[in-house]
């Protein structure tokens, strides 16, 4: 059992990145509270992102979560709804969903 254990994990453990440490900040500027985890199981897929309590209100302004690029705009009615992806200098791109509007 624990080989079995092993080999299904050990993908994770080659292909694991050192995630940057003191690198990003909170895109909001409220506690975080989550109401959706990465990987969560859905009724037809899995939750491919974190999703955050607001306590009821709306329209709270999205910060980068550090310095980038926008790299691409979505808008759907499906999925993320209103997107926006930053590309950041270190190779990783974060991903600001379910937007009722974007500033310039």
């Amino acid at each position: 059992m624990k080989f079995l254990l092993a080999f299904l994990f050990l993908p994770f453990l080659i292909y694991s990145q050192d995630f940057p440490q003191d690198y990003f900040q909170s895109p909001l500027l409220i506690p975080l509270d989550l109401s959706g985890s990465f990987g969560e199981l859905r009724s037809n897929h899995f939750h491919s992102g974190l999703d955050f309590k607001t306590k009821g209100v709306e329209g709270l302004p999205v910060y980068a979560a550090g310095d980038g690029y926008v790299s691409r705009i979505k808008i759907s009615v499906f999925g993320y709804g209103k997107a926006i992806y930053i590309t950041h200098p270190n190779g990783y791109t974060s991903v600001y969903g379910h937007l009722q509007k974007a500033n310039g």
